[in-house]
């Protein structure tokens, strides 16, 4: 939480500031874990063999209830790094591959107290997510492949450290694990004039999960 450190600045900061609206952007690196799961007459996969990474942008809006304790809401857009080492096609000269992932919830953060200059605070999320890959090819007509997994967010645990810079702004290096499960799949081919769109439940239900180490920017107006 803002102002939550033991310097004198930081304990005037959590006098003033210990309740109120806050403000935060997250960036970082994310690995990918996990498999996506199975639908009709396919084998399960690892998600690592088609987005091995993601680099998101993340947005916070919520409230602090009091010094320690934060609840609010989350929307991420990742930008995916596709495994052109399992995916060859990819790496055709006509191909392009592209991947990013959406997630939306609520969390909830907590201080655990003071630890020298610094915050030491563990939180905890849930909420959606929608996983896409695209393939889109130029030789001999131009034709595209998109396909979408979404499902729930079952858990994001977090673990961070505020560091006040200002009295209304802070910045926090941060460890996060989500795990989530998708439920279904929307494939969306366009081939020529054609366009035909192919919407699957999941028949195996797999885990996976992202590993974000990053920073979080946060304000208080």
């Amino acid at each position: 939480m803002l102002g939550l450190a033991v310097a004198s600045p930081a304990v005037a900061h959590a006098d003033a500031y210990g309740s109120g609206l806050e403000l935060g952007v997250r960036t970082g690196y994310a690995f990918s874990a996990g498999r996506v799961g199975a639908v009709a007459n396919q084998n399960d996969s690892d998600l690592g063999d088609f987005i091995s990474a993601q680099v998101p942008l993340w947005l916070d809006v919520g409230y602090r209830l009091n010094s320690n304790l934060y609840l609010g809401g989350y929307f991420q857009y990742g930008f995916g790094v596709v495994n052109d080492d399992r995916q060859g096609v990819c790496r055709n000269a006509n191909v392009d591959c592209s991947a990013s992932d959406i997630r939306l919830g609520v969390m909830g953060r907590y201080a655990l107290g003071t630890l020298g200059q610094s915050t030491p605070w563990v939180g905890l999320g849930f909420g959606y997510e929608w996983a896409k890959y695209s393939i889109h090819q130029s030789l001999l007509g131009s034709s595209s492949t998109d396909a979408t997994s979404s499902g729930f967010e079952i858990a994001n645990l977090q673990f961070g450290l505020d560091f006040p810079l200002t009295s209304r702004v802070l910045i926090a290096p941060f460890l996060s694990v989500s795990f989530g499960q998708f439920q279904s799949r929307s494939t969306k081919t366009v081939a020529g004039a054609l366009t035909t769109t192919l919407d699957e439940d999941y028949d195996d239900k797999s885990l996976h999960e992202w590993i974000l180490i990053g920073a979080r920017f946060a304000f208080a107006p």
